[in-house]
């Protein structure tokens, strides 16, 4: 059976899968006529995408193998924090080749603009090899950076919350199987960023994900700085953890701190981490039985005390599932910790311009001498 329609777009997608490497596996499964699939793989090849290779002999002359070429061009990951700006330059196959962090007061779209052209000239790279750029950024100020910034010279320019990033990040390194998935962030906020069909869910308004916002049982009385009461980040949030440790006698301002504790053997800590490790499984436990994850993916500042904090969520969101939901569920600490927003940013890039669609538009506006 071949697959159809099949511009040099579909061909790059077969060739980048190694679901067909050689001409005769590729005209088999896109159907088309030997001299319009070599009108597609020169086309790949012109534009430095495929590589041609002598494959393995079995008697008289080995067929050329096509292989997905990642050093055909650069892609720019940036991740946005209030204080400082991380720019990653990776190749097309997501692997970092060069690293600048600039420390700022101030990151607003023209401070961004200032940072990704510095990187290019301390990195040498040529802005005509730039292909995208990805940029992972707090929520309010999503829309206007994207406003702000839609191109870098003539490169498009995408722009995504950092834990949506960071579940595309895990998906598409550690969990390539996995096509329904959740990244869970605990730490001074709980955010989850959805993938599912292997691509990130952003909801109708892009706000998908809220999960600390979800109401607590019987935990009304705490109010939440969202407006409403008894939300799950207000109750169990690294600020909350940490203000309930200082009231026990220990120091402690931030989620960092309190995982710090926990991990060091106070008792205190740990109940604490635990406990919130429950009320973060008793919430995913409706998301497991509405979205039948095949995988949740845990990571943020509290993270770093998994043992404490998976133990509690295993212990409701299992317990409070559907069996048939949670019968192959993995549930998994962040195996890329920090540098998984990085990475997401740099993978959203590269899948926007390595798509079908717009691989047959450069293809198409090469031909036509644009």
């Amino acid at each position: 059976m071949f697959e159809a329609p099949a511009g040099a777009g579909a061909v790059l997608r077969l060739i980048r899968a190694e679901r067909a490497t050689t001409r005769s596996q590729l005209t088999l499964r896109t159907g088309l006529s030997r001299s319009t699939l070599a009108e597609r793989v020169h086309s790949l090849v012109t534009l430095g995408l495929v590589n041609e290779a002598d494959g393995p002999s079995t008697g008289g002359r080995p067929p050329a193998t096509l292989e997905f070429n990642p050093t055909a061009g650069v892609v720019l990951a940036a991740t946005l924090r209030p204080n400082f700006c991380q720019v990653v330059v990776c190749n097309l196959g997501a692997t970092p080749v060069f690293e600048r962090t600039y420390e700022s007061a101030m990151i607003d779209p023209a401070a961004v603009r200032t940072y990704l052209q510095a990187t290019l000239e301390h990195a040498q790279v040529p802005a005509q090899r730039v292909w995208a750029v990805g940029i992972g950024v707090d929520s309010e100020c999503e829309q206007d950076l994207r406003d702000a910034l839609p191109h870098l010279h003539d490169a498009p320019v995408l722009v995504d919350r950092h834990v949506n990033l960071r579940a595309l990040a895990e998906q598409w390194t550690h969990w390539r199987a996995v096509d329904h998935l959740l990244y869970v962030s605990v730490g001074t906020t709980i955010e989850c960023g959805i993938v599912s069909g292997g691509r990130v869910h952003q909801g109708a308004r892009g706000t998908a994900g809220g999960l600390g916002h979800i109401g607590v049982p019987g935990h009304a009385h705490v109010p939440c700085a969202c407006g409403n009461t008894g939300c799950l980040e207000a109750v169990v949030g690294g600020r909350a953890l940490a203000e309930q440790l200082r009231a026990a006698g220990l120091e402690a301002s931030s989620p960092a701190d309190v995982a710090a504790l926990a991990r060091s053997g106070s008792a205190d800590a740990a109940r604490a981490v635990r406990s919130a490790g429950r009320a973060v499984g008793e919430v995913l436990a409706a998301c497991i039985n509405f979205y039948n994850p095949g995988a949740i993916v845990l990571g943020g500042e509290l993270a770093v005390a998994s043992q404490h904090l998976l133990a509690g969520l295993r212990e409701t969101a299992f317990a409070r599932s559907l069996p048939m939901a949670t019968r192959d569920l993995v549930v998994s600490p962040t195996r890329l910790g920090e540098d998984a927003g990085t990475t997401g940013a740099a993978v959203m890039a590269i899948e926007h311009v390595l798509a079908e669609a717009y691989v047959d538009r450069v293809v198409q506006r090469r031909d036509n001498g644009v």
